[in-house]
């Protein structure tokens, strides 16, 4: 089974943000000699900027999920009575008379 995602690009954004930000608190959490509370209330922002971007990306649909287009071509099973293919050599492609070639000879 196919499936397409339909993902907007302030999606997108929303998650480069989130990262270089996450990325940005840990190294603070874990470089600096924060307070506990400090730590607490850094981990809420960031728990809020991905929650907040949840709802807001599924409100909004910007992540759809899309079967995959059905081919144009049906699929059909080879006849057979259908005759086979045939297959010519490439001397048949030359003009009668002089057998000369239907393409100019490249020097």
């Amino acid at each position: 089974m196919h499936v397409h995602l339909r993902i907007h690009r302030w999606v997108m954004w929303w998650f480069y943000v989130g990262v270089i930000c996450g990325a940005v608190a840990i190294v603070n959490i874990l470089g600096h000699n924060l307070t506990g509370t400090q730590d607490r209330i850094v981990l809420m922002i960031g728990v809020a900027h991905w929650l907040l971007g949840g709802i807001v990306c599924w409100a909004f649909e910007g992540i759809k999920v899309v079967p995959a287009p059905a081919s144009t071509r049906p699929d059909r099973k080879p006849d057979p009575n259908a005759p086979e293919t045939e297959w010519h050599p490439a001397s048949d492609f030359l003009q009668p008379g002089g057998r000369h070639s239907l393409l100019p000879w490249k020097h």
